[in-house]
């Protein structure tokens, strides 16, 4: 391959019949981003991949790790733990940094991207941080763009006061009372790294329960260990004004002396200048519209993360970049297939873990046809010897097969555990399959077998009546024609 191959080359330029075609073209170095980019490389393709920002996206910079290293720091008494933070999410973003500058077949261009036509290959225009405007050529397009916070201003609050995830660990010096605005994973995490800091803490959330996408057996129990460590709880209200340090809520509460105030209420997609309209790519405020192979509805055109409001987790992006790998790399293989189960996770203490069925689509189905099984940690021996006081594991499973419809998780080492349940839907190994697995005694992980223990004996003490059970709620739950 001679030099000029590798040129990309600049609008109007002498270098215009010099133009590479890249196999893809990613915009964005982010999670969803690095693994498309590191992955259709291993097939031997040539990828460009366009970051206006840092490398590692969201994730690396203002997200999973700089949130984890502040949780850990805040735990662990870091005399700095602000700076601890930026030290280690600074390592990790210039490691990934440095690996796609030296890597091979991937051409990092710093820039922003936005897309100018539908044809193929797709032309991509790219401006970069001194001004030039590059166009890059691609076969296919991957859109993973990310998402940001969702940002407002609140009636008399000084905005230097206001901190979302992408200035939070900027900060120098622990505020001495921070009011988190949303009750999901952000705010839970930070209430628990907070309070590890010594901070007054208070949640305040606008739904009547915190984590209002888990169930509420979750909630009440993340929010009953959270109001034993000291934090507030403001549940159906919300901040409505500021009058110097004090906040006034919508049910005529207030909170004062606060410090700082984190908005916490959701992400949505970034989706400004990125020529969708112009490529003809269908997208509504919730994100691009995509399969679960990424695919939109432009012929080589992918979209994959946060940018599509399918998933706003690292893992999720990551799930379905390889199947878009696959379906780039790999055309021949019939695009069949669901993705694998999702499991979501938040690191509070306790932790929160949950994977299967979302919460409204279990109470839909008929009650006749599945069991639920519930383990309170603090019964368990190793929930004895660790003193948790709050800690529950909920498993939702049709009647006499024991397939898992769902399972929830609060309590130490959620996130690792929910991994036994995530593999087990995946696989199709229901509760039945369960009894008799050996979990080292006295494991947090031995829930498991106290669940599976139960169906079986629900079931083989009834087995008649458990079957008839399971196909009245089969008959009850099919749709009706007409």
């Amino acid at each position: 391959m001679n030099d000029s191959s590798n040129r990309v080359a600049v609008k109007g330029s002498a270098e215009s019949s010099a133009e590479r075609i890249y196999k893809a073209a990613v915009i964005g170095a982010g999670s969803g981003g690095l693994t498309l980019a590191i992955g259709l490389s291993g097939f031997g393709h040539d990828v460009a991949l366009i970051e206006a920002g840092r490398v590692g996206g969201d994730c690396t910079n203002v997200g999973c790790i700089p949130s984890k290293a502040l949780l850990h720091a805040a735990a662990s008494g870091v005399d700095d733990p602000f700076g601890h933070v930026r030290h280690k999410r600074d390592q990790m973003s210039a490691a990934e940094d440095e690996e796609m500058v030296g890597h091979e077949t991937i051409h990092l261009i710093r820039g922003w991207a936005r897309l100018t036509e539908r044809r193929r290959p797709h032309a991509v225009e790219v401006t970069t941080p001194d001004g030039i405007v590059m166009n890059v050529l691609a076969e296919n397009v991957i859109v993973c763009a990310g998402s940001q916070p969702v940002e407002f201003q609140i009636t008399g609050l000084d905005p230097g006061r206001l901190l979302t995830n992408e200035n939070l660990f900027e900060l120098t010096e622990v505020p001495a009372k921070v009011v988190l605005l949303g009750g999901g994973p952000i705010s839970l995490e930070m209430a628990t790294a907070f309070r590890d800091l010594g901070s007054k803490v208070a949640v305040v959330e606008l739904q009547d329960r915190l984590i209002s996408t888990e169930d509420p057996l979750v909630s009440s129990t993340i929010e009953a260990a959270l109001r034993e460590r000291g934090v507030e709880v403001f549940t159906g209200t919300s901040v409505e004004r500021f009058d110097k340090e004090t906040a006034h809520l919508g049910n005529g509460q207030t909170i004062a002396h606060v410090d700082r105030v984190l908005l916490a209420v959701g992400r949505r997609p970034k989706l400004t200048d990125l020529g969708l309209d112009i490529a003809g790519v269908e997208y509504t405020d919730l994100g691009i519209t995509a399969d679960t192979f990424g695919r939109t509805n432009v012929d080589g055109i992918y979209a994959v993360g946060d940018v599509t409001g399918n998933t706003l987790t690292t893992h999720g992006a990551n799930s379905i970049g390889r199947r878009a790998i696959r379906a780039i790399a790999l055309p021949y293989i019939p695009r069949i297939g669901s993705p694998r189960v999702l499991p979501n996770a938040v690191f509070s203490r306790p932790e929160i873990a949950s994977v299967g069925m979302s919460v409204d689509k279990i109470d839909a189905l008929p009650r006749v046809s599945r069991r639920r099984y519930t383990v309170q940690v603090a019964d368990m021996d190793r929930g004895y010897t660790d003193d948790v006081k709050h800690g529950v594991v909920i498993v939702d499973a049709e009647r006499f097969t024991g397939k898992i419809l769902r399972a929830a998780i609060v309590g130490p080492s959620a996130a690792e555990i929910i991994g036994i349940f995530t593999f087990a839907i995946d696989h199709g190994i229901g509760l039945r399959k369960m009894f008799g697995t050996v979990f080292p005694y006295p494991a947090y992980a031995q829930a498991v077998s106290q669940i599976a223990d139960d169906f079986l004996r629900d079931t083989m003490s009834a087995v008649p009546r458990e079957w008839l059970a399971m196909l009245r709620g089969r008959v009850r739950r099919r749709p009706r024609n007409g």
